[in-house]
């Protein structure tokens, strides 16, 4: 099958994301590429400010719901997170499995029930793919599209606007209304490519995969604390390595990763903490946008070359 990009669709096929705003996906395929809410808080922009607005309001009531083992509320704030094709963007053949119904979710998280009352640090967006096993990126994305599906809305009307499409159609949805707290149902002209809504997305808050995690975290905060206590060193008194750390770890258990950082977050509430502090530098000091080329090279399947 010939992927169909975007701008295919829309304009006359001319490709290159230095050109365009938006991410260039395959309207008629899978776009291995997941929306980062870190690099969502990284946006400078109207749109940015009104993204990171509405996730926060969503995820603070979601934790509240948590902390207070409100059964009811946490089942409405799950009750619009099916599965979104609207942005081609990460698996679209159900990868995410149970994740995409109300049940599933709770399911998904049921390890976020005991760990919101002995770890008083949680309370951002990346927390869940740090903390509860098996909810990384490809869940993460949906649910941001989900809560922030008015705003893609808008975007992709906008971008529009901007090269002269007109709509082709009627879009119904459920979004995450920030100021009123609740889900709400809108019904509005859209863009759809073979019967399905057509949602792009702005180029600079995607990525293959997130630089937030429990590796991360452990390696860049846990244990850097236990060094600075005098820990993790050899019989020479030299810091040992952190990939000899990890390497030693390895084959001690299961999850053993997981296991250290729920153990050491427990005992250390200001941990988690520290790296929610911490997290925007490592972005930075990683590039943290993937480049126009970067994106040419995931989405075309081949490196275009700069300019002379």
């Amino acid at each position: 099958m010939k992927r169909k990009h975007v701008t295919d669709v829309w304009l006359t096929g001319e490709r290159g994301h230095i050109a365009y705003d938006f991410v260039d996906v395959a309207v008629n395929d899978d776009n291995l590429l997941f929306i980062d809410p870190c690099l969502m808080e990284a946006l400078d922009n109207e749109w940015g400010k009104q993204a990171v607005k509405t996730m926060k309001s969503y995820f603070d009531c979601l934790y509240e719901a948590y902390e207070t083992e409100d059964k009811r509320s946490k089942y409405e704030l799950f009750s619009h997170v099916g599965e979104q094709n609207g942005t081609r963007l990460g698996y679209g053949d159900g990868h995410n499995g149970k994740g995409h119904t109300a049940d599933g979710m709770l399911d998904v998280l049921r390890p976020l029930e005991t760990l919101i009352h002995e770890i008083k640090t949680i309370g951002v967006v990346q927390d869940l793919a740090i903390l509860v096993p098996g909810f990384a990126e490809d869940g993460m994305s949906d649910l941001l599209t989900n809560v922030l599906h008015d705003l893609l809305h808008d975007f992709t009307m906008e971008q529009m606007k901007k090269y002269g499409v007109r709509s082709n159609g009627i879009t119904s949805y459920h979004f995450w209304n920030a100021e009123a707290k609740e889900w709400q149902w809108t019904q509005k002209a859209g863009y759809l490519v073979d019967g399905r809504e057509l949602l792009v997305v702005p180029k600079g808050i995607v990525r293959k995969n997130y630089l937030f995690g429990t590796g991360q975290y452990f390696a860049r905060v846990i244990i850097e604390r236990i060094r600075a206590a005098g820990g993790m060193i050899d019989n020479d008194g030299k810091l040992i390595p952190k990939k000899d750390i990890i390497k030693s770890y390895r084959h001690s258990e299961d999850h053993w990763m997981y296991n250290k950082v729920i153990d050491y977050s427990k005992q250390n509430e200001d941990a988690l903490e520290e790296y929610h502090d911490r997290v925007a530098f490592f972005y930075r000091e990683s590039g943290g946008t993937m480049t126009d080329e970067e994106l040419d090279a995931t989405l075309y399947g081949v490196k275009r070359r700069k300019s002379a």
